[in-house]
């Protein structure tokens, strides 16, 4: 596409009426341009191919411009495309995918790319793009994501051990039953791990000679014996054969490992049946419990938070009664499918029976994590949907209760779990309540927050105090840092610790810190104008600005706009944030340190960071934990102090 873009560009240069019909003749493309204005995202068109009449059936005459394009794009389609003309209009060469209405075959997919090539005298972009028909192409997407889903499914009901490895001999890929069979209680656990981490040492030398014959082209059948996470020895029958890529060149290694100690046939389809639901192939109650008291075990030896959740569909019977119980049954797998995508893949969604269902959430961090669960199976569940021509509007009502907060034996957290469902029940029904009172509270005002907390910016309620940093040498300020409060007109002051996480679990801290960097840039550079001494402003950022792609623009452009020198911003950063993926954070401080800001790293000592990384890290200052400060007055905590200052300089 970008030939047939680099063809009209040099039509604009050199005005060639011959050239543009060259390039539109050998084009499968419907080529365009015209003239962006910056402010509406507005395209006018100059001139648009003839071959647009093949596309949508119409003249081109017939589009003036993109307000008349955009009429005959797809309801769902449309902010995409607005977004990426206004995108396109801040300079940014832009391409994009979406649905176009034709006359003759409806609506047909298109991919769009334009880009800018130089403004006019009143601030217009002067455009030119292509618009290539990929209806096929993404009717061919939509079949290999189902072959992908077909195959993922049956995977997962595959009952042994099926896993990809690449290479290297890591593991890429794993099913369900293999996670049960290394006894993994994490997926994330394995990730890029070597298969011979789970082969006894006494196997390893076949595992790696069956894996030279693969590469080679074979299928190999060997015996070996695995070695679960937690130590228990499995005896398999190992299958392993070559996995090509599209060149034809041997990419991976499928291994499908059956464990010869168990049963087969009847005995292990009475197993199944002992563990799962037939309509739905959901684990079933006994299945659910035992996984509830695994997940119990792991989530004390994590300290992590883990949520039981009981559903029950709202007004079933009368589908029941009035419809049948066929139509019944197929809205109840349509309902267990909408529950699972849903969830991860480490949780667990079960039927009890009946329109009972369960769901075990594992390692959450907060309280929210299953609130925002919970509420989205409400939405999932809740869309309409048709069963053998009738549609049917489903609801279900969620109770929820958490462990270690609530309950302590697994009996329990499924009762106060059912007592919470049945509550959701009397406020309404179609919603979800916890168990404990104070926890639906505490959701209740973390959603005021996040719907306040929207509109607190643009209202002018945020501001920044600074606190004073002194020098121990003599005395004077020799910077300040900028720290976020909230003065709400009508709940008063709001302490940052109840609204940062809401503006870091919902996207808002992005905005929010964008605002903060450049209310302290040109703050610091009124004190300047002011004739006070210069002082340096430190500014925290959070996991989510560091990590984005745009941080250094985002610093420039406050740095710009408050004509503010780089050397007198200070952004701070946690010992946590910058040992998460050390490789991209030493690159990121690179940057930032070329840029001429001063790097600080805040809480340092909490116990996140290798003394050895101190030197790869351009920082210039280190802020000692308050407990290195706290014992600084006894030998053990002075010594500690000294060596990490003798290693910050």
């Amino acid at each position: 596409m970008h030939t047939e873009i680099q063809e009209l560009a040099e039509y604009e240069t050199s005005r060639s009426a011959d050239g543009l019909q060259q390039a539109v003749d050998t084009s499968q493309a419907v080529l365009f341009q015209g003239l962006l204005d910056p402010e509406t995202g507005r395209l006018e068109f100059d001139w648009i191919s003839s071959n647009l009449r093949e596309l949508t059936g119409l003249d081109p005459a017939a589009f003036l411009s993109s307000d008349s394009w955009l009429e005959r794009i797809h309801p769902d389609d449309r902010d995409l495309f607005l977004g990426s003309w206004h995108r396109l209009a801040a300079g940014r060469r832009q391409s994009c995918e979406y649905r176009i209405y034709s006359e003759e075959a409806g609506y047909r997919w298109v991919r769009d790319r334009r880009q800018g090539l130089s403004r006019n005298g009143d601030g217009r972009l002067r455009v030119v793009g292509s618009l290539v028909d990929i209806t096929e192409l993404s009717a061919l997407r939509a079949r290999l994501h189902d072959q992908e889903q077909v195959l993922r499914r049956l995977l997962e009901a595959d009952e042994d051990m099926v896993c990809v490895l690449g290479r290297d001999g890591r593991i890429r890929e794993i099913n369900p039953a293999g996670l049960a069979l290394l006894e993994i209680d994490d997926p994330d656990d394995i990730a890029d791990a070597h298969i011979e981490r789970f082969v006894v040492p006494g196997c390893r030398g076949k595992i790696a000679a069956a894996g030279r014959r693969v590469f080679q082209g074979e299928a190999v059948t060997t015996r070996v014996t695995l070695l679960s996470c937690r130590g228990r020895k499995r005896p398999v029958e190992v299958h392993a054969a070559p996995l090509y890529g599209p060149s034809g060149r041997i990419n991976a290694t499928v291994i499908t490992s059956r464990d010869v100690t168990r049963p087969d046939s009847a005995e292990s389809q009475a197993q199944y049946l002992a563990h799962f639901d037939m309509l739905t192939g959901l684990p079933n109650r006994a299945l659910f419990r035992d996984r509830l008291l695994q997940a119990m075990a792991q989530a004390k030896r994590t300290d992590t938070l883990l949520a039981v959740m009981f559903l029950d569909m709202d007004n079933f019977k009368d589908v029941n009664d009035t419809l049948g119980h066929a139509v019944g049954d197929r809205l109840l797998r349509e309902i267990a499918g909408r529950i699972k995508s849903c969830v991860r893949a480490s949780d667990t969604v079960a039927r009890f029976g009946g329109d009972e269902f369960g769901i075990i959430q594992t390692n959450l961090s907060m309280v929210e994590d299953a609130a925002r669960l919970a509420e989205r199976v409400v939405q999932v569940v809740g869309r309409p949907l048709t069963v053998e021509g009738h549609e049917i509007h489903p609801a279900v009502s969620i109770g929820v209760t958490l462990y270690p907060f609530e309950d302590h034996d697994a009996d329990d957290l499924l009762k106060s779990a059912d007592m919470a469902m049945y509550k959701a029940k009397r406020e309404g029904r179609n919603r979800y309540q916890f168990y404990v009172a104070e926890l639906n509270r505490m959701v209740q005002r973390r959603a005021v927050i996040e719907r306040e907390l929207r509109l607190a910016l643009e209202r002018g309620q945020l501001s920044l105090h600074y606190q004073p940093q002194l020098s121990l040498k003599n005395g004077h300020v020799v910077g300040v840092e900028a720290l976020l409060r909230w003065q709400h007109p009508e709940r008063g002051y709001i302490s940052p610790a109840e609204f940062i996480p809401v503006a870091e679990s919902t996207g808002l801290i992005m905005p929010i810190g964008e605002w903060v960097l450049r209310e302290a840039c040109r703050q610091a550079r009124a004190w300047k104008d002011a004739g006070l001494p210069p002082l340096r402003v430190a500014v925290n950022l959070s996991a989510a600005q560091f990590r984005h792609h745009n941080l250094l623009d985002t610093i420039t452009r406050a740095l710009q706009e408050a004509k503010l020198d780089p050397p007198f911003l200070e952004v701070e950063l946690t010992e946590s944030l910058i040992m998460k993926d050390v490789h991209s954070t030493i690159e990121t401080l690179r940057h930032l340190h070329d840029l001429g800001v001063q790097i600080s790293v805040d809480d340092f000592g909490t116990g996140y960071s290798s003394l050895s990384y101190l030197t790869r890290f351009p920082i210039h200052k280190i802020k000692l934990d308050q407990s290195f400060v706290r014992d600084v007055h006894n030998r053990d905590g002075a010594a500690i102090a000294r060596t990490v200052i003798m290693l910050g300089r």
